[in-house]
Order: structure tokens, then sequence, then C-alpha cells
């Protein structure tokens, strides 16, 4: 539970909120067709930390401060009990955005719950647990793990070559220079094989997802502005991400912290891998295996979605069969690993994970290939717990192709 401190006065539910979120909270009829395919409520049952519970819950502090009552009767204080509910509500989420493909009105809950965090954060009831020492670390640090930033580029194979400065711009994120080195050292590998040239930052700083998603914003803009400048001075036009809360963050909220459009155009790894393969510049040598693919929420429900690129990779690898699982694309479900709840709930966190893998390995692969550095480490580290449900190997996709071309 967050330690719950007095409500700062000047703060209104209301202002900082966009008009889709306001417009978001009117429209939840609290129908419940989002429930039953809520990763949090299938790892754990709890209703009260649903999401009509959670709009429901901010929709009833907010007419404390707002609408009629507030109008004929005056303001009342913020109830602290239900404030801290909410709070824990909110926390208690992966921000994995399913629950908006199953609304029934459309409500874009991907944005709609970090907005509402920011809010928690301004009353002072937010982040809690380990996820309050996030944006200390991810300032220190340049990064949430607390890993040296010299460290950053450790993962960069020494047969791959860098560009001091091109047209094209790799994005490394956090989570793939640390705890999944394999998956970034697999796509700058397939790059290099495919012809396309690249830089990358000596100085790259996180993308500013682990701050935004926990609701702390205020040092956002420093980050991105580092990011978007350096690249430019590297005379990046089109920069390449890899990590799918990278890919969200920028495409999603760097032009609204930059202030304006940004000056490159941004793509996925499997976009430009797709790309080349259809041109002819890279080749794919025979995989034997059956496999399934585990869609990233935030490839799959982001702001740019990604969901067929992969699929077309996989269709140029030679003997390899891909079994669907029974919710992909848009309707994947959750590892476990976003929105800052590794941090807050392990076992939570890992509980989803373990559905994820068994899910795949009902299908009768040889193996789960995953795009997401999160994933790769909360599945990873599911299967190294006790009693844990299924050794299906999970692998990386552009690891598995850096070890065909």
């Amino acid at each position: 539970m967050c330690a719950m401190k007095a409500e700062k006065p000047e703060v209104r539910l209301w202002e900082g909120l966009t008009r889709s979120d306001l417009i978001s909270l009117d429209a939840c009829t609290r129908c419940g067709q989002c429930i039953p395919y809520c990763p949090i409520q299938e790892a754990s049952g709890q209703r009260d930390i649903s999401p009509p519970e959670k709009i429901t819950m901010f929709r009833q502090l907010l007419s404390s401060q707002r609408g009629a009552r507030a109008v004929l009767f005056g303001q009342r204080p913020l109830d602290r009990e239900k404030l801290q509910k909410l709070s824990d509500a909110l926390y208690h989420c992966t921000v994995c955005g399913v629950c908006g493909e199953y609304c029934e009105v459309g409500i874009n809950c991907m944005r709609l719950w970090p907005d509402m965090r920011h809010k928690m954060v301004e009353l002072g009831v937010g982040p809690f647990g380990p996820q309050k020492d996030t944006p200390k670390t991810t300032w220190e640090f340049k990064n949430p793990y607390g890993q040296p930033h010299s460290e950053r580029l450790a993962f960069l194979p020494p047969d791959v070559h860098v560009e001091k400065a091109a047209e094209n711009g790799f994005y490394v994120g956090c989570s793939g220079a640390y705890p999944s080195k394999p998956m970034v050292a697999g796509a700058v590998r397939v790059l290099q094989a495919a012809g396309v040239p690249f830089t990358i930052l000596d100085d790259e700083w996180c993308c500013g997802f682990p701050l935004w998603v926990v609701g702390v914003h205020d040092k956002v803009e420093q980050f991105v502005r580092h990011n978007v400048d350096e690249f430019v001075r590297r005379g990046v036009k089109r920069l390449i991400t890899s990590c799918p809360c990278c890919t969200t963050m920028i495409t999603g909220n760097w032009p609204r912290y930059y202030g304006k459009e940004l000056p490159f155009e941004v793509v996925h790894t499997t976009e430009v891998v797709a790309d080349a393969l259809r041109r002819g510049k890279l080749k794919i040598r025979e995989y034997r295996k059956k496999i399934t693919y585990h869609d990233p929420c935030l490839l799959a429900r982001g702001p740019r979605e990604v969901i067929r690129p992969p699929r077309e990779v996989l269709e140029y690898v030679p003997g390899l069969e891909l079994v669907e699982m029974e919710r992909h694309g848009r309707l994947s479900k959750c590892c476990g690993a976003g929105g800052g709840i590794r941090r807050a709930n392990f076992k939570m966190s890992i509980d989803m994970a373990n559905i994820v893998i068994t899910d795949g390995d009902k299908l009768g692969v040889d193996e789960m290939l995953i795009d997401c550095p999160a994933c790769f480490e909360r599945m990873h580290l599911a299967q190294q717990q006790p009693d844990h449900p299924s050794d299906l190997p999970i692998l990386d996709l552009m690891d598995v192709i850096s070890r065909l071309v």
C-alpha cells in the first residue's frame, strides 16, 4: 500500500486530463465486457481493481469537485479512503490496453490509465512500493534498472559496424541494453546483414516510458529533447526502434514533449527487415520448427500497430510453421511485464507470464518467439521460479533470425 499524504488543495482532478480522457470517464457503462480479458483479473480475480471499478472510483471523486452537486453545495474534500483505493487499483495494472479492445464504447485505456496515474502523483498517492524508486533511479542512471550508463552499449557484438553518422538511427532502449541483450544484439546483426547502415548514440538516454507510465512526467521532456537532439546531430532521418515500450513512447509521446513533429521517421525493426526480405536484400536459411508468436501489447495495440511485419518475416523462413495463439494480434494477452507492475507486485506479474507461456505450450509447438525485451525478461524469470508450469523455449525473434542470415 502506498503511504497516504495530505492531498494538495490546488490539484483539481479534471485539470490536465484531455477531453478524450473526460469523455472516456463519462462513457463507461460498467457493462463488464472488458473484465474477462483483463490479465490482472485472470491472474488475481480482484474485481475491486478492475477497469470499470477504477473509472467508477475516479468519477465519484470527481463529482465532489465538479458537477451539479459541487456547484450547489460547494466542493467537498477528496475522500482519502477512496483516493487510496483508486491509487492502488491504478497501479495494479500493466497498462496493456486490452480492456480498450473489448470496450463497447471504445475507451482508449492505454492512454487513460497513465493520465489518471499522473493525477495520483500530483495528489501524492502514487506510485507505490518499488515503483516509487523509478523516477530517481531513471534520472540518476538514465535507465530504470540502476545499471551503469557506461555499459549501455555492452550488448553490441564486436563484428557489427556502427556509423558515426547515418540517415538510419537505431534506438537501443534500456531493457535491450541491460536484461535482454540478445534481442538488440540480434536486431543489429540482422540490420547489418540486410545492408542497412545505422548509427547508435554513445550517450543514449531512457526513452522516458518508465516515468510516463507510472505518472511521473516532470522530467520526461529532458529525456526526449536529449535523445532527439543527439539523433539530429548524427544526421538521422529514420529512427529504427526495437522495444515495444520505446516504440510506443517515441511515436505516441515524444512529439508532445518535444513540442512539434519529430524531425525523423520512426519505424520498427521488423518493418525494416520485412522490407529488406521483399526486396531480396536478405536471405534466411531453413529453420524446421513449429513455433508460435506472442504479440507484445504495445506493438499490437500501441499508436504504431506492428502486427503484420513480424509475421511477414516469419513467412520468409523456409521450413518454419507458425501456429497462432488463440488470442493474438490486437487481442493478445499481456505477459505481466508492463505498467510498472513487475516492480510493484512480483507474484502477480509472474502469474501472468506463466499464463501466456502455458497458452503457448498447449499448442504443441517447439518454441515461442517473442519480440519484446520486457516479455523476454519476465517469461524467462517466470521459468526460473519453483513449480513453473512449462519449459517451453522462449526465444527472441531477431535473435533467431540473426542466426539464420
